[in-house]
């Protein structure tokens, strides 16, 4: 755990073995590293997909304490995709991954999330964690 830490974050991962392969994320709270969710394991899925998902999650989770009425306590969302910021900002994403039955599930989540993200504005800022400077992200799975 790293101490003096000032901003209270949510940092989020995804992992993906292979590619398209099995799939899950996370978000960690940066002050405490403990998970403060993880996705079931998708058993097709890509890493750009759970990424992206792992912070629009994030952001439903903050939505979610706000509603009722308990202050959140996240100023923001640390991702270590630039791809996966640029696609949530963007409320547009891209994928090669062919639906199927097996895909399906997977894929009908990002059309909700691609839908909401463009029918309802957030607030919460979304920063890039520069793991060349400060290290793999909390939420990382390591895996590499």
């Amino acid at each position: 755990m790293i101490k003096n830490i000032k901003i209270q974050a949510l940092c989020v991962d995804a992992s993906c073995t292979g590619n398209p392969g099995k799939m899950e994320y996370r978000a960690v709270d940066l002050h405490s590293w403990k998970e403060v969710f993880h996705s079931p394991i998708y058993s097709m899925g890509t890493n750009n997909l759970g990424e992206f998902l792992a912070i629009y999650d994030a952001i439903r989770h903050i939505e979610k304490k706000n509603k009722t009425k308990l202050p959140s306590k996240y100023e923001c969302i640390f991702s270590d995709s630039e791809t996966a910021i640029a696609r949530v900002k963007s409320k547009k994403i891209k994928t090669t991954l062919v639906y199927t039955n097996e895909t399906k599930e997977l894929l009908m989540k990002v059309q909700e999330a691609v839908t909401r993200l463009k029918t309802h504005s957030f607030d919460i800022p979304i920063r890039k964690r520069e793991t060349e400077i400060r290290w793999e992200i909390p939420a990382d799975f390591d895996r590499k």
